[in-house]
């Protein structure tokens, strides 16, 4: 277990080490804009087939209006000049998301659908949106209201639509972990 003063891993705040809340919110935009262009470029690749084509769509819009709500934070951050707010112990879990949207920008376009799809629920099951969450409330921002989780519907399609054991077992671990989530 960490020391009080130590960060801790996970999306717990750290204050008094890590980094500012402004460079995190940078951080955490970049990443957003690289995952909704991800998913806009997975909407091109399956374009004939119009259902997957709108799925990547959809979530690549989600993606989009996270990267939006950081905007706006970040906006307001600097106006109320909160910028030094220190938040830490996020470095291993935005490595992990970065590693992740690297895989999946390097995919072909002739990937296959699973190769998407496993890409996409492998960047998904990361904290992404939890690391986004405390940034805005870091920010004293609130979410603006969200549509359902796109990640329960994105395992939803690939359950649907695949046979892949692969594909199946990350969307089975997506969905428990959205479950964990809303007991909690």
């Amino acid at each position: 277990m960490a020391a009080p003063d130590e960060p801790r891993h996970g999306g717990r705040f750290a204050l008094l080490q890590g980094m500012d809340l402004e460079p995190m919110m940078d951080r955490s935009l970049a990443l957003e804009r690289r995952a909704a262009a991800v998913y806009r470029s997975f909407a091109a690749a399956s374009r004939s087939e119009p259902a997957m084509c709108a799925v990547w769509t959809d979530i690549a819009r989600e993606e989009e209006a996270h990267a939006g709500s950081i905007e706006t934070a970040r906006r307001h951050v600097r106006e109320d000049g909160i910028s030094h707010t220190s938040v830490g112990g996020w470095e291993d879990v935005l490595n992990d998301v970065e590693e992740r949207l690297g895989i999946a920008e390097r995919l072909p376009g002739t990937a296959t659908r699973e190769q998407r799809l496993a890409a996409a629920l492998d960047l998904e099951i990361t904290e992404l949106d939890a690391f986004r969450k405390v940034l805005l409330a870091a920010a004293k921002e609130s979410p603006a209201q969200e549509q359902d989780d796109h990640a329960e519907r994105l395992a939803t399609v690939a359950e649907r639509l695949t046979h892949d054991p692969q594909v199946r077992l990350q969307a089975a671990l997506l969905r428990a972990r959205a479950r964990l989530r809303r007991r909690a």
